[in-house]
This record gives C-alpha cells, structure tokens and sequence, in this order.
C-alpha cells in the first residue's frame, strides 16, 4: 500500500508514485465518510483543478466519487486558482471546497486542498478528522463508492460552473479598476505556468502583457514566485518598458513582485504596504495576523495604527483560524499569502497583485517609491532565509540544547525576548529576529532572519547554521 500523508490544506504527493487514481479515491471517500456522519444533510460541494498533469482528469475521479456518496458537485469547467474555488464555496452557500492542485510544490507533484464553508484553509482539526477517517476505512478495507461520470452528469450529481465570470466580478468590486487604466499601468504578468494564466489579462486587457500562461513544459521551474525561479521573468522586465510586474504560483494563491526596475520586492514588503494601503488610503481597520516569520514591519503598523496585531504559527491554516475568529481585517505570511476583508479569508495572489496597482494609482507613485516611503518611515529591514538538510540527531540536539540552555544573545547580538510558538525565535534590541523551525516530514531545519543590515542578516544566519550543524 503507499502512503498517504496529510500536510498542509490536505495531501501532496509525487504523481505515479503516491498521487495515483486509487489513492485519490480513498482521499475522496474518506472525506466523504466523515462528512456523512457528521452533516449528513450538506450536500453542496464546489470542485476545481489547476494546470498540473492529471489535474483535470483526477477532478472528475473526485467527481465519481462524490456522486457515488450522493454529494452534489459544481466542478469547475477549466482550470482555476484556488481563491476562485474559495470564493465559490462562500458566494454559493456550498459546505466545502476541493481543489486538485500541489500549489507552489514542483510539477512532478500533485495534491488536494480542502476548504472550508466560510472559504477558506481547512484547520488541522478538519484535515486530522479526514485523515483519521482514512485510516479507518485502510483497516476495513473500505469499499469506494463510484458512479461513472456521464450517469452523475444525467442524474444532476454533477453540474458544471465557468470559474472565471463570478470571482472575476468579485474581484473587480473589491479593486477601482477604472483608476488602474486611467493610470495607463503597463504590467507584465507571469502566471508561472500556472492557474492564473489569462485571468489578469481578462481584468486588465491590454495594459497587462503574459508571459509563461501556457500549459507547463517538462522544463518548466517550480511554480513559486520567489526571485530564485523568476529569472526569465527578471530579464523580461529589465528588457521591457513596465512599471510593475506580477507573479503568482501554481495556483494563483501566492504573489510575487517586481518594481519597475526589475527588483524583487519581497512578500514582506508587499504586505506592509498593502496595510497601509487598506488603513491610510481605504479607511479601514480591524485586528491584523501575521505568522511569525513575517516581518517586524507589520507590528510597527499596527502600533502606529492602534489595531490589534495577532502572531499565529508558520502556516495559513492558524491565519486563517484567527481571520475567522476576528473578523479580521488582514493575514499574511512571509511566503507571499495576503488576505483581506471583505474577500474570503483566503491567500490571493491576483488579488493582492491588483491591490498594489490600486496603491500605485491612488499615491500616484511606483512601487519602487512606495518601498522607499516605507523605509523613510520605519528604516530599512532586510530578510532572508536558510533550509539546512541534517542528520536526525543534529535536530534533536538542537532542540534540547536551546530548550535547556537558551541563549543570552547570538553573533554578539542580545535577545531581549524568546518566542516559542513554533520552534525557537530570538527577537534583539532593535528588533531584528532569527527563527529555528523543523520540518515535520523530513530532517531539514529552517533558518529565518530580519535585521536592519543585510550584513545583521548575514550574521544571524551564519550564527544560526553554526547552532544547527555543530
């Protein structure tokens, strides 16, 4: 039998190795299981699918499956980026939501993400209980129940929805769209191969140029909008004449930006700026989330705003929970996920990317000039980040001995404060930080770092990489 391991949102695995039709079955049937015995009565379900290999026909496996169960799907009739299944799942009044995609992860991968009735990251909770259930029915050797695609279609099990027409209009309501072409913004798009491919051209029309919108090649990088897999888009900018470009991953929930000069402006950077955007510019306030290995910058806002400034573990399922919770008015994580209220509480990337055109019209300023505001403002902050692939034993000995013997200060820097949430995060006199996370599926540490110098941040990692290999 091969393994079925949930993680983030759902399960992720290798295509033909684990990701294979019978195990999407027993995924579906799990889920479906448990939602029969504790909701029996919700049947409505929203279901779509990226660009991935097998993603389109793995859907309708999904589809077989829920019929068989008497769910009753709206799949999607193309591809579509998650926050497009997110927000059908709250616009139509539907239970859950499931989307067939690895989102930022290599192409050789593939997954399920659940989402939840309010449109958003399913909890742990939520995932545990499918999982728990998946284990069970492995034990009894549970049956799938199946009904064969055309049957489910002529019985009115499965009805088909366009996933572009309704977020679309969703998202031009939530942005001033006329501003951003009075503007006469040229933006170049690139959708990384993935789910986002022609949605900004459809909102923007021809101020918006789209580069890698096909179907992804076998060469094709990961799909994640960090500047490591966004060298083509780089030297496109630089060669072109733009005054913004965008990214978004695989599945269109992450953001990824250039200012005009081709420079990478981190996740961190477009998150305080958004901030203010919604607070300065929008008139708006409410309780802010943020991971905590985001940047210091959010809390330094949120103190100069007199709002509330929430810290959740790495992951936009504990964002997610508190958005929720709060009604809150924005989450981020360092990895390029921003949500908003009024939306869904769900990571965006066309959204967030349309925001920052949104900024740029109403301060009539690049984002290379919103950037250095916001360093005029609170000074410079530079970040980084190690992945450190170690023995089992170096992890575990890393672990007692900062448990045990916490340190007064690293790289002759002094910790004034020690957060433990998730892993171990040392916070310094002027507010530069260094955070030590394991993986919970393989030996591999990470190694996160603010500072105001990047030279600070070279310090704090080197001094970090010291205490996780020796």
């Amino acid at each position: 039998m091969t393994s079925i391991k949930f993680g983030t949102d759902g399960w992720r695995a290798l295509i033909g190795q684990d990701f294979i039709p019978s195990n999407i079955e027993q995924v579906i049937q799990a889920f479906c299981d448990w939602r029969t015995a504790h909701s029996p009565k919700q049947k409505k379900i929203i279901l779509g699918f990226d660009r991935r290999s097998q993603s389109d026909t793995s859907a309708k496996l999904a589809a077989e499956v829920l019929a068989g169960n008497n769910f009753n799907v709206l799949l999607s009739k193309d591809y579509c980026p998650t926050p497009c299944i997110s927000w059908m799942v709250k616009n139509s009044e539907a239970f859950a939501g499931i989307m067939i995609t690895a989102s930022h992860n290599p192409w050789t991968w593939n997954g399920i993400k659940f989402k939840e009735e309010y449109g958003g990251s399913a909890s742990q909770e939520y995932t545990e209980k499918i999982e728990t259930q998946l284990q069970a029915n492995q034990k009894t050797s549970r049956k799938i129940l199946k009904m064969p695609f055309q049957e489910a279609q002529k019985k009115g099990f499965v009805q088909f929805f366009d996933p572009k027409k309704d977020y679309l209009n969703q998202i031009a309501n939530l942005i001033d769209l006329p501003a951003i072409q009075k503007a006469g913004f040229k933006i170049l798009y690139d959708a990384m191969f993935g789910a986002g491919s022609h949605y900004m051209e459809t909102l923007l029309g021809p101020q918006v140029t789209e580069m890698r919108n096909s179907a992804p090649p076998a060469d094709a990088t990961n799909p994640e909008p960090i500047d490591k897999y966004l060298g083509e888009f780089i030297a496109t900018m630089k060669k072109g004449s733009y005054h913004l470009g965008l990214a978004t991953d695989g599945d269109a929930d992450r953001i990824g930006a250039l200012d005009e000069d081709g420079n990478f402006v981190s996740s961190h950077l477009i998150f305080a700026l958004l901030l203010k955007h919604y607070v300065e510019d929008k008139k708006l306030t409410g309780t802010v989330v943020k991971s905590l290995s985001t940047t210091n910058m959010i809390n330094l806002l949120c103190q100069k705003y007199d709002i509330p400034c929430l810290e959740t573990p790495v992951g936009f399922k504990y964002i997610c929970k508190e958005l929720v919770a709060h009604d809150a008015l924005m989450g981020g994580e360092e990895s390029g996920g921003i949500s908003f209220k009024p939306h869904v509480h769900e990571r965006d990337g066309i959204l967030n990317g349309l925001m920052i055109l949104n900024m740029m019209s109403v301060r009539k300023k690049t984002l290379k000039e919103l950037v250095a505001d916001l360093f005029a403002e609170f000074g410079n902050f530079f970040y980084n980040r190690l992945d450190l692939h170690v023995k089992p034993e170096n992890i575990t000995r890393m672990k007692e001995n900062l448990s045990k013997n916490p340190p007064q200060d690293i790289a002759g820097f002094r910790i004034v404060k020690i957060n433990s949430m998730d892993g171990f995060k040392y916070i310094f006199e002027d507010g530069s930080w260094l955070l030590f996370r394991t993986s919970g599926t393989e030996p591999l540490v990470r190694v996160y770092a603010e500072g105001r110098t990047m030279e600070k941040v070279k310090a704090l990692l080197e001094a970090g990489k010291n205490i996780v290999t020796t």
